[in-house]
């Protein structure tokens, strides 16, 4: 009996390297698909929103990738400090029945601009002390506009961008630990004052420079329902690219200027600036400006976006839309290194908050203002007067009292009027007169009990409807559950 020898292949160098090519190859374009390109942040629940209305998210959006998505994210949310859900909200309702029409401080008009500023602080825009007679803030013209205006003490729902996108667009403030659209609830239902503006016949239009899928914003407002997105990938040169975020400011509110001349009236559009994020890399384009530097590298940034800002102004201000356009301008954020030395936690909520248009000219200071209480407050100026959901009031309704709730480093805080409190979820830990005592150096919770149960009850009310709506995709008015708010 013949055995034949086995037969050895020859080992090859070249074979080896390319099946190891292949394998690589093969890993990475599977990752790129898993991850939904190239985009700064990986692919989401929240961006079935691009290719359909939240309603119908849920068809595109399969289980396994769900799933995958959610693990690890908070689950068990859900307080329960008041026998139910309808209890709790007769202390407090995120239903706004009626819209209670601006009878003072506004002017008829038609179309709406909301510019959201990148990291700023009040302190950015108005200086440490807007009354020494001296300025000392770094955008002198942004104040220009707020002493010409309707301004508010703003109170930052968050301290990152999308949650100020979630709190004025949708009217829910971040009260977890992480923002909605980051949850396993990224994909509930959605039904936003913008889709409630197309019904009265507004154009929608979202701006940010920044490569589009950065952040989740692309996708989010496709989901809140705007009908435009202009991102980077929209803007006609890559030679303003400012090599980190996107398209410089200077030039893209210059864009942002133009596009609007093209778009029918009456249109909301919303533009959020970027270039004073961090890393804080001035641009190209602001070669021949007098920037207006501090101590802190934001400071250059600011300055610089507040010419970007002013010549934006110049621009629109030749065009015939210019006379019927409300202009709010707030901040999404405070950011590094925009308030002043020493702060508290209250002060890192503190961001610019004012609704200009230049026939009004009046200067008339109110009240705290959180960022969800600017759609029902636009609604009045714009006298739409449609039910809204939102955790948010309308400040030309004088009846109402506004309350501003938020979760910041582990501790829920409740702003209204005067007070701020503190709550970790099971008790009140602390009450502060953040008029008198903005640093927050003195505790009242022993000096003045009634107002820590009422601001207490008044929390647990907003945390209880909060994630019991949320836990049962109930973020929308249900004709089933409207309450009245207690004023």
């Amino acid at each position: 009996m013949i055995t034949k020898k086995p037969v050895f292949q020859r080992f090859l160098w070249k074979d080896f390297l390319h099946e190891m090519l292949v394998i690589i190859a093969s890993v990475l374009f599977s990752l790129f698909c898993i991850r939904g390109g190239f985009q700064t942040r990986p692919l989401g629940v929240i961006d079935a929103g691009k290719y359909a209305s939240i309603q119908n998210a849920a068809l595109i959006s399969n289980t396994p990738f769900t799933l995958i998505k959610s693990f690890g994210k908070q689950s068990e949310i859900e307080k329960k400090y008041i026998v139910d859900l309808e209890d709790a909200e007769r202390h407090f309702s995120p239903i706004i029945n009626t819209i209670v029409p601006c009878s003072h401080y506004c002017f008829p008009v038609s179309n709406v601009v909301i510019i959201i500023l990148e990291g700023f602080s009040k302190y950015i825009v108005e200086g440490n002390n807007p009354n020494s007679g001296i300025y000392q803030g770094y955008a002198p013209f942004l104040d220009s506009l707020r002493r010409q205006s309707v301004s508010f003490n703003g109170i930052a729902n968050g301290h990152r961008t999308i949650d100020a996108l979630q709190a004025i667009f949708a009217g829910v403030p971040k009260l977890l630990e992480q923002s909605v659209v980051e949850t396993r609830f990224a994909g509930n239902f959605i039904f936003s004052p913008i889709e409630l503006l197309k019904k009265h016949g507004y154009h929608t239009l979202f701006f940010h420079g920044a490569k589009n899928g950065s952040m989740n914003i692309e996708s989010y407002c496709y989901a809140l329902g705007f009908d435009t997105y202009y991102g980077k990938n929209e803007y006609h040169s890559s030679a303003d690219y400012d090599g980190v975020w996107g398209i410089s400011d200077r030039s893209y509110l210059k864009y942002v200027a133009q596009k609007l001349n093209t778009v029918k009236q009456p249109f909301l559009a919303s533009v959020l600036t970027l270039s004073s994020h961090n890393p804080f890399v001035i641009p190209k384009d602001a070669e021949g400006l007098d920037l207006k530097s501090g101590p802190r590298q934001i400071h250059a940034l600011a300055s610089y976006t507040d010419h970007a800002v002013r010549e934006f102004f110049e621009t629109v201000s030749q065009y015939t839309w210019y006379d019927s356009t409300l202009f709010i301008i707030t901040g999404d954020h405070v950011g590094e290194g925009s308030l002043p030395n020493p702060c508290s936690i209250y002060t890192t909520l503190q961001i610019p908050l004012f609704f200009y248009h230049h026939r009004a000219n009046i200067q008339k200071n109110m009240g705290n203002m959180q960022q969800t209480d600017m759609m029902p407050t636009l609604f009045s100026y714009l006298n739409i007067d449609e039910p809204l959901f939102s955790y948010g009031n309308n400040l030309f309704d004088s009846t109402y009292i506004s309350y501003s709730a938020n979760y910041t480093w582990g501790v829920y805080q409740l702003v209204a009027g005067d007070y701020l409190l503190h709550f970790d979820g099971e008790k009140t830990t602390g009450l502060y007169n953040i008029k008198n005592d903005i640093l927050m150096r003195k505790n009242l919770i022993n000096d003045l009990p009634e107002v820590v149960a009422i601001y207490e009850q008044k929390l647990k009310a907003i945390l209880q409807s909060y994630t019991t709506r949320l836990w049962d995709n109930q973020m929308f008015i249900n004709r089933k559950l409207v309450f009245s708010r207690t004023k």
